[in-house]
């Protein structure tokens, strides 16, 4: 999953991750996973939508003579597509906006727990996930963060991901938001909010594979 980026961009915004860390006081994670759940529902929506397109296209053109046939045809069929279903290309198309919204604020709290709040000593530590299949991001801030920042601020920043990302400048993308970030909270913050800040947490960007 890392051949979305060159390595040169990786290296961009770990640098960048660290300054941000460095000035503000704060723990950032950047989390990339190439989807946020296998949505094995969707797979059977494309699976059963395809399969009765096919049998009414068949059905037009072609008669079998023995009528046990027609069940066999369609249940290897649903089975066939149950299959070609699963690749991401294909799959997106069965996916719902609710269904992806879902699985992907979900997925965003258990990896900021698990990756971040989980593994630190303080409040203080920001997320931006980024789903390649649904082309979802997330951006969620801990309890000292939420203080000052309103949800509103982070979906602004959200959009000038998104707007780079549509450019095909991914590096970018996190970079610009990442300092938009690093100057709002240095803003309502009056600057660094712990001046004894240590790193906890790697400063890397996160590549999740989801099986």
């Amino acid at each position: 999953m890392k051949n979305i980026f060159l390595q040169d961009d990786i290296l961009l915004v770990e640098s960048k991750i660290r300054d941000f860390e460095d000035k503000t006081g704060c723990e950032l994670l950047v989390v990339v996973t190439d989807s946020c759940d296998p949505y094995p529902a969707a797979t059977w929506r494309f699976a059963i939508l395809s399969t009765f397109i096919l049998s009414l296209f068949f059905s037009t053109f072609f008669e079998f003579h023995s009528a046990w046939m027609w069940p066999v045809a369609i249940f290897s069929t649903l089975f066939l597509m149950s299959w070609i279903g699963k690749f991401p290309l294909l799959k997106k198309y069965s996916l719902s906006e609710w269904e992806t919204r879902r699985e992907c604020r979900e997925k965003a709290i258990e990896l900021f727990y698990t990756l971040g709040h989980s593994k630190v000593s303080h409040e203080m530590t920001a997320m931006i996930l980024v789903s390649r299949l649904e082309r979802n991001i997330q951006l969620l801030v801990d309890e000292e963060l939420r203080r000052e920042i309103s949800q509103q601020e982070l979906d602004e920043l959200i959009i000038i991901m998104r707007e780079h990302f549509k450019a095909g400048n991914m590096a970018l993308g996190f970079c610009s938001s990442i300092e938009k970030l690093e100057k709002k909270i240095l803003q309502d913050f009056g600057g660094k909010l712990n001046t004894k800040f240590s790193g906890e947490l790697p400063n890397k960007i996160h590549f999740i594979q989801n099986n």
